[in-house]
């Protein structure tokens, strides 16, 4: 009969690939239904700040649930926590959520967050930028390519000359990334690495270490 160090040995491995499954099956429980997305709003009564939480693509109602979450409590709170994890969306809705997030943040403090297990990607980036404060988990997941027309274009018409890509690319930086900070350097080495239609993925450690302007704080 075997030991009972060779059982407890063989537990181990079988709990160990218990949890391993679990993992990816979250992974791929989140990657079905993270579309669908979902504000969650919570403010004590002896706090000052409202935090929201938006988990699903820069889509709507993402716009209209979080207008309609300041207007709720704007009134009392002086700070706006918005936590984010998405895949990214649509560059039309993305550039309507930041107009809004900067006009919360003309009379409000707005911190960003992007937390441990989490995603920031494509237009989700640049609506992460409008944080006055951005604070990230050293493994939060950051993700960057160039501008996609796949939502204006039927499929059919998906062929887009690398320059109009490269145009509507650094048009998007120059919009977002550089008014948050972002050094130049930084953006021409990740521009160079997302040519082709590389997708870039950074964790928060990273873009800390690379002095990237993206990520200030780590959690």
């Amino acid at each position: 009969m075997p030991s009972r160090t060779l059982n407890r040995i063989l537990w181990a491995i079988a709990l160990l690939l218990i949890v391993v499954f679990g993992f990816q099956a979250r992974d791929q429980f989140d990657a079905m239904f993270i579309g669908v997305g979902r504000l969650d709003v919570r403010a004590a009564a002896d706090d000052d700040t409202v935090y929201l939480q938006w988990r699903g693509k820069i889509e709507a109602p993402m716009l209209s649930e979080i207008d309609h979450a300041f207007a709720m409590h704007q009134s009392r709170a002086r700070r706006i926590v918005l936590s984010l994890s998405s895949p990214g969306g649509s560059l039309d809705h993305g550039a309507k959520v930041v107009r809004l997030l900067r006009r919360i943040g003309e009379t409000h403090k707005l911190e960003t967050v992007v937390a441990a297990g989490s995603r920031c990607a494509s237009m989700c980036v640049p609506v992460y930028l409008q944080g006055q404060r951005r604070s990230a988990a050293p493994s939060a997941k950051f993700m960057f390519h160039e501008v996609s027309f796949r939502d204006v274009l039927a499929e059919e018409d998906a062929s887009v000359p690398e320059r109009a890509i490269g145009s509507a690319t650094d048009r998007l930086f120059s919009i977002y990334f550089a008014p948050a900070g972002v050094p130049e350097d930084w953006i021409r080495g990740v521009r160079a690495a997302m040519a082709g239609g590389n997708d870039i993925w950074k964790t928060g450690q990273e873009l800390i270490d690379e002095n990237a302007g993206i990520v200030q704080l780590s959690q």
